[in-house]
């Protein structure tokens, strides 16, 4: 019966119109947020480390340049106090406060008329005398005053403040009462008045002057004051050209009075500054706030104690961080262009995607309603156009149905097949790539791993025949390594090493590093391997970066059984069959490095032993032996050789003491040293190991100390070794100490009880405090290196810790905790 094709009207496609906008939304927010959040995420943390890093550079260059200014402003004032330490020290200077001192006795009172008198209380055989004098003084203060801008007036005064001398002439003979607030003995001194720079006078500096005949006790001692504006030291300031365009500098005295702003200013730096902080060139906190004028700054204090002033430098944030405000604008410019394009790119592709689904789901509904004359355009190769190409098949065959049903339903069944046969060789390919991952984590043994692989390769692709061969160290041959599958013919030509030139797929793949797939006619297959079943070979390259290390060999008795897919997935599993073997082999390397040094171990606690053993027995013979003769038991000794057998019995007891070392380490290292717990009191064995340990300083100037809490709780452990670790501790502290005490201490906190042995003799630096515990490291005093390291074992097993704290010029303290029973 003929049917006629409906025409598909527009009323038929709405439901797929409707569909139109589900899938393409969904790819385009998908397109934008794996655009856009990663930028975003970058973005935001490349722009916080900028501020960060930024932030802490300009910190650092403050801290510098408040450094250098503080030196400036110290040098600035030690010049002024120079020049005039200088003038009080001139010949002359001493000459004319002698002649001064000894024909002018200051006046008793305060008055006018006072002072005057004491200009004039001079006897007349010696006032030429005093007048040359005066006025030699004055000369040598207008030079001064000349020399020197900064100072606004300089003046001599006697020891009650009385001006004799002055360059400005309307101030002799009047009184200065700053003089007489000073403490005259610790001249030169110099006191700020104020930080005003507009103020004529900022800063007095005073010197003694002191007459020639002073060390004689002769005369009285006069004093050279003078006095300074601070106007260059404000300029200095101003000058300072590393801080950038808003950055200042600027002194602060305890009043808030600033240099060079002339008023009075406060800020969070400036509070802290006062109140007598060291911020150490950074403000702590905080490291960014705002200033006196109220602008947000990065700001530094240096504090002057001396000089009872502090030295802040600033710079304004938004000059810090103007450049990271320039980058993230950039960047937000940057992520908004990148999300337009984005859009722009995965609309297109969304498009791209989804129009041909939306014209195969019309075609289809159209197909549905009895339309078969449908066609969909193939524009592409990739899934949709296949798809597509099934579709126009499809409909081809459905119309030609109507002509011969049965034949195309024979047809479709095939086409079902084949189609269902391919989807079910990918699947068992991506199982093969799956199961060889697993091997390839799972097995660290290169040749079983080899193995493996070829087996789940022939086992899930269905191949013939699938080797694995590997290249030699000189790269001129490869070796089959593993192989599986192929008849005895196949399994002996695949067995023949590859060498260079050979033309065999297996070498092409080597050379180039690509794969190599060759297609066989049945006669050449036949001649190369005596089977002509054989139609195709396919080399991979076992791929380590620019290195080859092998070739993954597969046989295939179709000649289009190595599609561009297959060879895909075939190089995946030897890729990943590469790395494998390289984990595998590193596995190898260490297990046999891990070995050597297992025996190596083994073979040095043998040889402690047996060498302990060995030695302890002559040595013994040497201790008793020579405790015999200094006994006199063998006859009367002389005293020199009574002094050489003492030297000899004590440096054989300090051998046994390493030989026994030796045997404990070489016990635990065995496992078979066991503690003999029980109940002990530490501060009976505190007191009998501090009653050895006294013998160690005897005739030396060290004290012993032992400060020992009261009802210290008992604890489990082992009463030799706790002895020998105590005993050691003491001996180290004993051998670097020269002289100050020695102090054990011990009192319980919380679930255990410290012990602790300090000294004042040398102490040990950060870097070696961490290894002094290690075997054979010395603290400096000439032992083995063996005493700590033992202490730390024993502590260590009776579940407790060791540690040490020093710092240099106060000795070290070394501690150690015992834990307490449970229930106590």
């Amino acid at each position: 019966m003929a049917m006629s094709s409906p025409s598909c009207s527009e009323r038929d496609r709405l439901p797929t119109i409707g569909m139109r906008g589900g899938l393409g939304r969904t790819l385009l927010t998908a397109f934008l947020i794996l655009a856009i959040l990663p930028l975003s995420a970058v973005s935001w943390y490349a722009i916080t480390r900028e501020r960060y890093d930024i932030q802490h550079q300009v910190t650092a260059q403050l801290s510098c340049v408040a450094a250098m200014m503080e030196t400036q402003v110290r040098q600035w004032i030690e010049g002024h106090v120079a020049g005039l330490t200088l003038l009080a020290n001139l010949p002359a200077t001493r000459e004319s406060a002698s002649v001064l001192t000894s024909n002018t006795t200051g006046p008793s009172t305060g008055s006018g008329q006072a002072s005057a008198t004491a200009l004039g209380q001079i006897s007349e055989d010696s006032g030429h005398s005093a007048s040359i004098a005066r006025d030699t003084l004055r000369a040598q203060l207008r030079a001064v005053l000349e020399q020197d801008q900064a100072f606004r007036r300089l003046d001599v005064l006697d020891n009650e403040g009385w001006v004799l001398a002055s360059t400005d002439p309307r101030a002799e003979g009047s009184l200065v009462e700053q003089a007489l607030a000073l403490e005259l003995e610790q001249v030169p001194i110099f006191q700020f008045i104020t930080l005003d720079p507009t103020a004529d006078v900022g800063l007095v500096v005073i010197q003694r002057i002191t007459g020639q005949n002073d060390g004689d006790g002769g005369g009285l001692p006069l004093l050279l004051i003078g006095w300074l504006n601070l106007n260059s030291l404000a300029q200095t300031l101003q000058m300072v050209s590393e801080l950038g365009e808003t950055g200042e500098i600027y002194l602060v005295d305890a009043d808030g009075m600033a240099l060079p702003q002339g008023q009075v200013v406060t800020s969070p730096v400036i509070e802290s500054a006062l109140a007598g902080g060291d911020g150490g060139g950074v403000v702590t906190p905080p490291l960014l706030y705002k200033n006196y004028a109220a602008t947000p700054v990065i700001g530094v204090y240096r504090w002057m104690p001396e000089l009872g002033l502090a030295l802040v430098a600033e710079q304004a944030q938004g000059e810090a961080f103007a450049t990271t405000d320039n980058v993230a604008a950039a960047v937000i410019g940057a992520t908004l262009v990148v999300a337009l394009v984005t859009a722009i790119v995965a609309a297109v592709v969304t498009r791209q995607i989804t129009r041909p689904v939306v014209q195969l789901t019309e075609s289809a509904l159209c197909i549905a309603e009895g339309d078969l004359e449908q066609h969909v355009s193939v524009t592409s190769r990739d899934e949709i156009g296949i798809l597509a190409y099934v579709f126009n098949r499809m409909t081809a065959e459905l119309k030609a149905l109507y002509d011969d049903l049965e034949e195309k339903v024979t047809q479709r069944t095939a086409l079902l097949q084949q189609a269902n046969y391919q989807i079910q060789r990918r699947a068992i390919q991506l199982a093969a790539t799956i199961e060889v991952s697993q091997a390839a984590t799972s097995i660290l043994e290169p040749d079983q791993l080899l193995q493996d692989v070829v087996r789940l390769v022939q086992d899930h692709f269905v191949y013939p025949y699938v080797g694995i061969y590997l290249l030699d160290e000189d790269g001129k041959g490869a070796m089959l390594r593993a192989a599986t599958g192929g008849s005895d013919e196949v399994a002996a030509v695949k067995a023949q090493p590859v060498w260079v030139g050979d033309g065999s797929a297996v070498w092409q793949a080597s050379l180039t590093g690509e794969p190599c797939v060759i297609v066989w006619e049945s006669d050449c297959a036949g001649e190369s391997f005596s089977s002509p079943c054989i139609r195709a070979e396919a080399s991979l390259p076992l791929r380590l970066g620019n290195q080859i290390i092998g070739v993954l060999d597969v046989l295939s008795t179709d000649a289009g059984g190595f599609d561009a897919d297959s060879v895909s997935v075939l190089q995946n599993v030897a890729n990943q069959t590469t790395i494998a073997l390289e984990n595998a082999r590193a596995y190898e390397k260490e297990k046999d490095a891990a070995r050597r040094l297992r025996e190596m171990d083994e073979f040095k606690s043998r040889f402690l032993a047996h060498m302990s053993h060995e030695l302890r027995e002559p040595l013994m013979n040497i201790i008793g032996f020579s405790r015999v003769v200094l006994k006199g038991l063998d006859g009367p000794v002389s005293d020199q050789q009574r002094q050489d057998l003492q030297i000899v019995y004590a440096n054989s007891q300090h051998l046994l003491g390493l030989i026994n070392d030796l045997l404990d380490i070489s016990q635990i290292e065995a496992g078979l040293m066991e503690l003999q717990l029980q109940e002990l009191d530490l501060a009976e064995i505190i007191n009998s190991v501090m009653a050895t340990a006294s013998a160690l300083v005897r005739d030396r100037e060290i004290e012993l100390r032992r400060e020992i809490v009261p009802g210290l709780p008992k604890v489990q452990a082992d009463a030799a070794r706790i002895r020998q670790v105590l005993l050691r501790l003491l001996t180290n502290a004993a051998r670097s100490t020269a002289r100050g005490h020695i102090a054990v201490r011990a009192w319980p906190d919380g679930e255990s009880v410290l012990v602790s042995v300090s000294d004042t003799g040398r102490s040990i630096a950060p870097q070696d405090q961490e290894r002094i515990f290690e075997r054979f490291e010395q603290r400096g005093n000439g032992a083995a290196g063996i005493g700590l390291a033992l202490s730390k074992e024993f502590v260590e097993m009776h579940g407790g810790g060791i540690w040490v704290e020093s710092k240099v010029g106060e000795g070290s303290t070394f501690t150690f905790s015992l834990p307490l029973p449970l229930g106590d």
